[in-house]
């Protein structure tokens, strides 16, 4: 968190500034409020009374901003601090200066200032790669000299931009990927870390497969065959028909030509396992598996979805606990697992999940407490947690998320199954 701006009157033993003897002379009402954003530009009031003296304002930094120097009446002016982009801090004096009698007179004010937090920053943060060899690039932000702490770790990528030795505020790397021959993506986790401090920031990068619309037909005829395809109720496939005819199965463009980017098949009649073969659509974006029969657990290499927005694996009847691995699909939007058999925690690992606008896990066996970093998820407008097992108390953290009202906590979060809830629902 930042620091806040503290606006600190150092020096007013002059203010004799209201009277000296029987004479008044110009002062300065200094406003000592504090400030949010310390490093960044800020503009506030400062009230001069005269008594009728001519009166200067003399900043003695260049960062300090007046819009009015000098008078000799009573005025309400503006003092600008101007943003600091030094990670350093720093510090500045200034003063309202009067001559009475052939002597100076000042009121003085030291402002102490911090200095820009330091940050790694990318845009984007995740690069996607094609499986053809070729580069990417990436725009760096930053303030402090950095290292790529793992980069060795990928013998298949290289980043033109060596590590940094100077300060710079902006630049532009290259990442450079070989050709991915397998047809599953791959990804790179690459960890920017400022020197001599303990901050990192992560850049990743998902090169996808030698997949094509190909390999997808082949994967969807293995999914209607592991889940009981000729019996479906619905969505029945004619493998005689074009892809694009499937019922259920929608294909589009992509930078790798037409490939399957949804796959809708809730209310079907699925049966058996989640079959892998799913994992293997790797440009897929909507996946409805809801209210079918599909038993067992949700494998980890859920995970290899990484272009999925939309995750609707509701009302069947899986168990075992929800992998971690679903805290690396960054780019879901929504994800409905409600009405199974699931057990154990949340995983920690949601709290990663920051595009994320829906979450429903009501009517599953969940148990632990709640992550506080699932009521920090900035765009969560829904959240379904009630009849598990969880205990403990709700964190802090939902209370203070700006969508807590649309969650109707007493309605969707307290009530969990006999024996369980938590001990602040109600307050």
């Amino acid at each position: 968190m930042r620091k806040v701006l503290y606006l600190i009157v150092a020096s007013l033993a002059l203010i004799a500034c209201k009277k000296d003897g029987e004479t008044s002379y110009p002062h300065a009402d200094w406003v000592t409020d504090s400030y949010e954003k310390s490093h960044e530009e800020q503009t506030f009031n400062v009230h001069v009374t005269s008594y009728n003296v001519d009166w200067e304002i003399k900043p003695l930094v260049d960062w300090m901003v007046f819009d009015t120097l000098k008078g000799n009446e009573t005025a309400t002016i503006a003092l600008t601090i101007k943003a600091n982009t030094s990670i350093d801090p720093r510090e500045g004096k200034a003063a309202v200066v009067c001559v009475i009698d052939g002597v100076t007179k000042s009121d003085t004010l030291t402002i102490k200032q911090d200095g820009e937090p330091l940050t790694v920053s990318f845009s984007p943060s995740l690069l996607k790669m094609s499986a053809d060899a070729g580069s990417g690039q990436v725009k760096l932000q930053f303030n402090k000299a950095y290292v790529i702490e793992n980069i060795a770790d990928y013998p298949w990528l290289s980043v033109t931009e060596s590590p940094s030795t100077y300060l710079i505020e902006e630049k532009e790397i290259t990442v450079t990927c070989q050709a991915n021959t397998a047809k599953e993506y791959r990804r790179a986790d690459l960890r920017f870390v400022m020197q001599d401090t303990t901050l990192t920031s992560v850049l990743t990068v998902y090169q996808f497969g030698t997949g094509s619309l190909t390999s997808d037909s082949l994967a969807l005829v293995n999914i209607y065959n592991s889940c009981g395809g000729p019996n479906w109720t619905r969505n029945n496939w004619d493998f005689n028909k074009p892809l694009s005819q499937w019922p259920g199965v929608k294909v589009e463009e992509t930078i790798e030509g037409m490939r399957v980017t949804s796959l809708e098949l809730n209310n079907t009649g699925l049966t058996g396992n989640i079959p892998g073969d799913v994992f293997d659509l790797s440009y897929l974006r909507n996946l409805w598996l809801g209210e079918n029969n599909l038993t067992g657990g949700i494998p980890s290499d859920i995970s290899r979805l990484q272009e999925v927005e939309y995750l609707y694996l509701y009302k069947n009847n899986l168990t075992g606990n929800i992998p971690q691995s679903i805290g690396e699909m960054t780019s879901l939007l929504r994800l409905h697992l409600y009405d199974n058999m699931l057990d154990g925690p949340i995983p920690d690992s949601f709290g990663n999940l920051t595009n994320l606008i829906a979450l429903g896990l009501l009517n599953n066996n969940l148990t632990g407490t709640l992550p506080a970093s699932v009521g920090s998820l900035p765009n969560l407008e829904e959240l379904y947690l009630s009849g598990n097992r969880f205990t403990g108390v709700i964190p802090s953290t939902y209370g203070d998320n700006s969508y807590y009202f649309n969650w109707e906590v007493e309605v969707n979060i307290c009530p969990q199954q006999e024996g369980y809830g938590f001990d602040n629902c109600g307050e």
